[in-house]
């Protein structure tokens, strides 16, 4: 059994923007050309709640795209996405840096290519604890890019 293509065969509007998209029979679909957001049905059912594919709420996506700012996660995004995901990544000064949750140890926390290697035992101690340079990763934070699900 091999793994099943989606086919985005039906046009639908974005719910961000109301771009034309398409979507499979599932409600679900491709990225918007426009916005950038990616179609689901579970957003459009809990638009309030951080859900892979998109790393920020549909309801704060809209707020975003009104005002005309980036679709940027913030560290409570972030966060939310982890609890929801389980592994996530982003990039501070050129360096990619995961966390992953991790049976019987909590989490890790590691730079790529660096000697960063950190454990903490939930979500809660990585939010107080967690640095780079020294510097707590919550208040790094507005240095951060392409924070999303680990890949």
């Amino acid at each position: 059994m091999g793994y099943k293509i989606h086919k985005y065969n039906i046009q639908t509007r974005c719910p961000v923007c109301n771009g034309l998209i398409f979507m499979d029979s599932n409600g679900n679909g491709e990225k918007c050309p426009n916005c950038s957001w990616v179609k689901s049905t579970i957003h459009e059912e809990f638009p309030d709640r951080i859900i892979c594919p998109n790393l920020i709420s549909l309801n704060k996506a809209k707020q975003l795209y009104r005002t005309g700012k980036p679709f940027t996660p913030d560290f409570n995004d972030f966060i939310e996405g982890f609890n929801f995901y389980g592994e996530m990544e982003f990039t501070y000064k050129e360096t990619v840096y995961c966390l992953m949750a991790v049976q019987d140890i909590g989490l890790e926390f590691w730079g790529i290519n660096t000697s960063l290697y950190e454990t903490f035992k939930d979500i809660e101690e990585f939010k107080q604890k967690a640095q780079i340079d020294n510097k707590l990763v919550k208040n790094i934070w507005n240095e951060v890019k392409n924070a999303h699900w680990l890949q």
